[in-house]
Parts: C-alpha cells; structure tokens; sequence
C-alpha cells in the first residue's frame, strides 16, 4: 500500500499530524514544566517540545499511510482534526486568561497580607527624600534585580538596627511572584505604591534603582515618582554597579545630544566622530567614559568610539534595555 502515501488524504493526514502532535508536545511540555526555571529559555524549551512532537507525528502518519487502508486513513484525519480543534481551542483560552491576568497586575492590587508586618502602616516605616527630585538626578550605585525563581517573595525592611541580621528584621511589606504555565513570573501580590524604575516581567525584567549598600542589605527606590525608598536583602537577588548594568542593555542615547560628542579617544580634547548613526551599543567602560559600536537602523555596525556616561554623581546618558 505504498502507493497510498502520496494520495490527497494522505497528505492531509501528514498536516493534521504536524500540527496534532506539535500542540501535544507543548501540552506535555506544560504537565511536566519543562520549562521551570529556565528564564528566557523556558520558552524556546517548550517549543523544542513542540517541535519533536510534530516530527514524531510526521513519521507515525508515513508508516500509517505506507501500513493503512483508505478508510482508516479518512477516521484518523477526523480524530486529528478533533485533536486540533480542540488544542487550539485550549490555546486560545489559556492565551486571553494570561491577557487578563496581566492586564490585572499591570495596575496591582494589595491583598491580605501574606508576611508579618509591623502595627505602623508601611509607608510610614519606609523612606522618602525630602527633596523629591534628588534622586531623580542622582545615578546611585546601579541597578537591583530580585531572584523570583528561588525567592517567591520579595520582602521590604523600613528601619534597620545595625548589627542585626535580615533574620532579627522584621518585614513591614513584600511582593510575591506567581509563575506563568509555560515558564516566567507575574506579581501575584504587590503594595499599592510600588513603582520600580523598570518592571516588564515578559522579559523577565524588574530593576529597582540601588541608593545604598550594606553587608546584609540594600537600599532601593520603590517609587520612582516620590523617591520612596525601602531596604531588601542584599541576597534576594542580583545587585549589578552601573558599569555591569549598562555592558547589559541593548543600547545607549546622550541626554542632551547637542551637549556631548563621541569621540575617538576617552579625551574630552581628543577628535570627534562625525560618521551619522542611529544607535550606540556599549562595548567596555573605563571610568567615566564608555566605549560604543555606533549602529544604523539595521544594527549594523558602522564605526567606534568614546562617549562620557557619567559626570560626578550624575548619569549623562539614556539606555534602552531592549530593541
């Protein structure tokens, strides 16, 4: 029966089968949780799922169509297009409810306190600038990232007594993670002010600005928007001085453009670099000055150079975390 496997219905079977065992592989992959903790991997780690499925179901229907007759092929194109329907009905609802999950801790709410908190209310434990835009202008220490994948919870400390461990602290507030099905985090509970300097969890992002560092603890700005500052500790997760962030990001843009210069040396009197770009990828930091590619629009690179990042206590350029 040979011949059977370059007939119409049989090649409507490789497709349904393609396709069946590609939404199979990933359902597997979501019972066995592949894809837990692997941060950005765990989607390309689910979709490989996908991927073996659909090839191990490509050869099942070969040796089907080489091995069947005519009417067991037209039954199992029905059972298959059944399989696929329903898949994709799955999908398609799991999708919208992660859609509204997310739109829901886009703006989250404060639930019953999950971790012991102080009889003062936390706002009045944490601590603000009497300057609001201070911090604003001030750079810090660099940048804060909390480690959900081992920490669920994220907790706040107000005012310390030096000397104590994080153990004898009690916190006054926290935020707790939930993990998505098919691999990274969401806020399943966060306290109403929390307003990180950048928070974009699809990416596995959510940075908080450090102020100041201890052995057991560190000082980071919660609210962006009042300077409201809060202490976590030092261990929860991963602390990253200026220099590390930035070799990090995607790219970097002057402040003021029309204030600094690119340069060919890190020389405020060496020659400037006049070739046009759209973009600037740090390359290497040496002090106060950074060593860029200069990229068009295609991220091609089109020449180097010297850009000052910093100046005092100020930071003098933007970056993009990603593209």
């Amino acid at each position: 029966m040979a011949h059977q496997a370059v007939k119409p219905y049989s090649l409507l079977m490789y497709f349904l089968s393609i396709i069946a065992f590609f939404f199979l592989g990933l359902i597997y992959a979501g019972i066995t949780e592949a894809g837990k903790g692997q941060m950005l991997a765990g989607g390309a780690i689910v979709l490989g799922y996908g991927v073996i499925g659909a090839f191990i179901g490509l050869l099942l229907s070969i040796l089907t169509a080489i091995k069947s007759k005519r009417n067991l092929i037209i039954k199992i194109n029905i059972f298959l297009t059944l399989i696929v329907i329903a898949s994709f009905t799955y999908f398609t609802i799991k999708y919208q409810k992660r859609q509204q999950e997310k739109l829901k801790d886009e703006l989250p709410k404060k639930e019953q306190p999950t971790t012991p908190t102080l009889d003062a209310k936390p706002m009045a434990m944490l601590t603000r600038t009497n300057v609001e835009k201070q911090l604003k202008n001030e750079m810090g220490l660099g940048m804060f990232s909390p480690n959900f994948y081992e920490h669920k919870t994220l907790y706040f400390y107000g005012n310390l007594t030096h000397r104590k461990s994080v153990q004898e602290h009690i916190p006054v507030d926290s935020i707790t993670f939930k993990q998505r099905e098919y691999g990274g985090f969401d806020i399943a509970t966060a306290p109403s002010w929390l307003m990180p300097e950048h928070l974009k969890l699809d990416y596995d992002m959510l940075y908080f600005k450090v102020k100041s560092i201890s052995h057991d603890f560190i000082e980071v700005v919660v609210n962006t928007r009042i300077n409201q500052t809060a202490f976590v500790d030092r261990y929860a997760g991963k602390l990253q001085y200026w220099p590390e962030f930035l070799l990090g990001v995607h790219s970097v843009e002057f402040r003021e453009p029309s204030a600094y210069k690119v340069y060919i040396k890190p020389l405020e009197h060496a020659e400037t670099v006049t070739i046009p770009y759209s973009f600037m990828r740090p390359i290497k930091i040496q002090n106060e000055w950074l060593y860029v590619e200069l990229q068009d629009n295609n991220y091609k690179t089109l020449g180097t150079g010297w850009i000052r990042w910093r100046k005092d206590d100020n930071l003098l350029i933007k970056y993009s975390l990603l593209n």
